[in-house]
């Protein structure tokens, strides 16, 4: 074994179990929501109006989706949704919004 350099201090084992609940992917039932995938895709909302706003897809899950716009025009409760590259589109429910983040819960 190779000499510490700093200090002799020897290193403890790590539980096995402790390294799997930190690594593992499995969904628990104490999260507030399901886990999502982290993408940078390009998507299209489109208002009641028929005004479309372009903007990118940071994450996104079953039910949902948050995205970033270049502005922080304030968006309206209901609109529709279409993110085809990461294979969602449809109407969509304005959960939260803070500066050019939205977040989307799918309806």
């Amino acid at each position: 074994m190779l000499t510490r350099l700093f200090a002799n201090r020897k290193t403890g084992t790590v539980a096995p179990s402790r390294i799997e609940n930190v690594t593992s992917a499995r969904r628990s039932e104490d999260f507030a929501r399901p886990l999502r995938a982290h993408v940078y895709r390009e998507a299209t909302v489109t208002l009641e109006s028929g005004y479309t706003r372009k903007g990118i897809v940071l994450d996104y899950s079953d039910t949902g989706l948050r995205i970033r716009f270049p502005t922080n025009e304030a968006m309206p409760r209901l609109l529709t949704v279409n993110a085809r590259t990461v294979g969602i589109a449809g109407r969509a429910q304005v959960i939260w919004q803070k500066d050019s983040e939205v977040g989307l819960k799918l309806i």
